[in-house]
């Protein structure tokens, strides 16, 4: 029997500034190597990983002291973006030095309108992510020591439909997802019986006119043509088996988490109303979505 629980909840504001620690992850201690290098004692810099005919380029980082085994954490910028700029300001590496995880944020490439992209089962190039994006994941658990059972995917806009690729189609590597403004396109939906149970968080924004909650219908370059992300919210919490309903809601926030009693598998759906196709950063009273994301990963 699915129970609902209604119950009153509070946002806490996260202050979040720059600090002097050498430990922070900026582009000024970016060391460029190049793939197969022997990793230095600490290694976190941008690196080539050869695949495809060619290099690509991705950004690692880690804290100075990190356990082994640590979990990994993939973290994949937007369409026509790159990810220098966003590790810039997505504030993530401050809590991997507080939980100690490791951090990699990969380039896409260019696709037909040479705009860089995540191949998401999209028509605009022939670019094989999900292959480019798994390898990286077992090479930096192999180099790094890096917890198999641990290793994560979260995304902002392309960057989520990406993730949402990867656990369709690896699941095996990449164990849990995180989509901020992102859905699946319409060919990872048509993949969906390949789906295993895997955790989901999907943060969205009721004023999004770019991937709108209610669906993408345009179906230019394979974009849109998924449902409504409620439903496709429901599709992942009927896959893991959920048999409790939590539903919060305060203000402009509306919060659904689907629970399964017998096992850590939740899928969580925030929809943030008077939210456009942004991410919010805990400033002026709003949600600090890197450590919504943490939190998410953190229960696996």
């Amino acid at each position: 029997m699915k129970k609902i629980a209604l119950f009153s909840f509070c946002f806490i504001l996260f202050f979040c500034s720059k600090n002097n620690d050498p430990n922070i992850f900026t582009k000024q201690n970016l060391a460029q190597q190049t793939y197969k290098e022997t990793p230095s004692a600490n290694p976190s810099g941008s690196y080539n990983f050869y695949h495809g005919g060619q290099n690509r380029l991705y950004h690692y980082y880690q804290p100075l002291y990190m356990p082994k085994n640590a979990p990994l954490l993939f973290v994949l910028h937007g369409y026509n973006a790159n990810a220098d700029d966003f590790m810039d300001w997505f504030e993530m590496s401050e809590l991997a030095n507080e939980h100690g995880f490791a951090l990699v944020y990969p380039q896409g490439l260019k696709d037909s309108s040479r705009r860089t992209h995540w191949n998401a089962g999209l028509t605009l190039s022939n670019v094989d992510d999900v292959d480019f994006l798994s390898e990286l994941a077992l090479y930096l658990q192999e180099t790094y020591q890096l917890n198999p059972a641990r290793t994560f995917t979260s995304g902002y806009s392309n960057g989520g439909f990406m993730s949402y690729e990867l656990i369709v189609k690896k699941p095996e590597i990449f164990r849990a997802a995180a989509s901020i403004s992102g859905t699946m396109s319409l060919k990872t939906w048509s993949d969906r019986s390949l789906a295993q149970a895997v955790p989901v968080l999907q943060l969205s924004g009721g004023l999004d006119r770019v991937v709108p909650p209610n669906g993408l219908t345009n179906l230019y370059g394979g974009w849109g043509g998924a449902p409504k992300i409620s439903d496709i919210m429901l599709f992942w919490a009927e896959l893991n088996a959920y048999d409790v309903q939590e539903y919060i809601e305060q203000d402009q926030t509306k919060i659904t988490k689907y629970l399964n009693s017998n096992s850590n598998n939740e899928v969580w759906y925030y929809l943030i109303e008077d939210l456009d196709h942004s991410v919010p950063m805990g400033r002026n009273n709003t949600l600090h979505t890197p450590s919504l994301i943490w939190d998410f990963f953190s229960k696996y």
